[in-house]
């Protein structure tokens, strides 16, 4: 069993980096944001592997459901033109890799070098009451509040591009 969890976590690892390096390198929105639905998959998968199966849960309710969906309603209501400039972050690739290799090196090490010695993950058992009673009860207003914010921010989002997109059909008549 320990041979298959470690492939999982490897075939889930490049997942996770490939998909945000897809994210940062592709140059159309709507396929970056779905290989970020890909990489909040592949770190869904991470919670399954550490047994943490309400988080992942919630990483792929949350996350890949709710936010990304959010992201593609946004991208697509937003109005596209050609532009004739690059980004200044699309502009930066040779001094981004130099400095994603002086950070990613270290850690890389240093994660390597950690060693457990019993090899098993360490479960609480009894967590899933104290996490679900925490979310759903001492937080349920916030939670509640963050929902409306983001329900109202889409609301006028939509409302602001059905303004821009009347006014311009009404200046071409």
């Amino acid at each position: 069993m320990d041979g298959i969890g470690t492939a999982l976590f490897a075939v889930l690892a490049l997942g996770l980096v490939g998909g945000g390096l897809a994210v940062v390198l592709v140059n159309r929105i709507t396929a970056a944001a779905l290989f970020m639905a890909f990489t909040f998959l592949c770190n869904a998968g991470m919670f399954l592997l550490l047994g943490a199966e309400v988080i992942a849960m919630f990483q792929v309710i949350i996350y890949v459901g709710a936010i990304t969906v959010l992201i593609i309603f946004g991208v697509m209501l937003t109005p596209q033109g050609d532009r004739r400039y690059g980004l200044f972050f699309q502009k930066q690739t040779p001094v981004a890799a130099i400095v994603l290799a002086a950070v990613a090196i270290p850690v890389v090490v240093f994660a390597f070098s950690f060693r457990d010695p019993t090899g098993a993950p360490h479960l609480a058992p009894g967590d899933l009451k104290a996490l679900t009673t925490s979310i759903f009860v001492d937080y349920a207003v916030p939670f509640e509040i963050a929902s409306i914010l983001l329900l109202a921010a889409m609301v006028g989002a939509i409302v602001l591009v059905k303004r821009e997109s009347d006014d311009a059909a009404g200046g071409e008549r």
